[in-house]
């Protein structure tokens, strides 16, 4: 789905899909605060839409980083079992302390905060 015409209700969506309660989110978008209206913006279809779109684009490019996380660090791996590649290990430790990362901001996201 492209962007939304009305500009305020795509800043809305974007609010939305980056974490913003209803009520920051419809404030951010140029609305007057404070008169409610909030929820029915965002329960409007194509809002609605647009919010969950926002939303799978940003799980997808995590999964992406968690796949490239995975492939280097299998790439590190042949590496260091090769003769000499002792110096790969040191890589392949920071890869995996990225990985760990990823995958706690991924969980976190999914289930509403960072995973410590």
């Amino acid at each position: 789905m492209p962007t939304l015409r009305n500009p305020r209700r795509e800043a809305f969506a974007q609010a939305r899909a980056g974490g913003a309660l209803l009520d920051d989110a419809y404030e951010a978008a140029g609305f007057a605060p404070g008169n409610r209206h909030a929820s029915r913006l965002a329960g409007r279809p194509e809002v609605a839409r647009r919010i969950d779109e926002l939303l799978a684009a940003r799980d997808d490019a995590r999964e992406a980083g968690v796949h490239a996380v995975i492939g280097a660090l299998l790439r590190l791996a042949e590496a260091a079992s090769a003769p000499g590649g002792a110096a790969a290990l040191g890589e392949a430790c920071l890869a995996l302390v990225q990985a760990r990362k990823l995958m706690g901001e991924a969980r976190g996201a999914r289930d509403g905060g960072p995973i410590r």
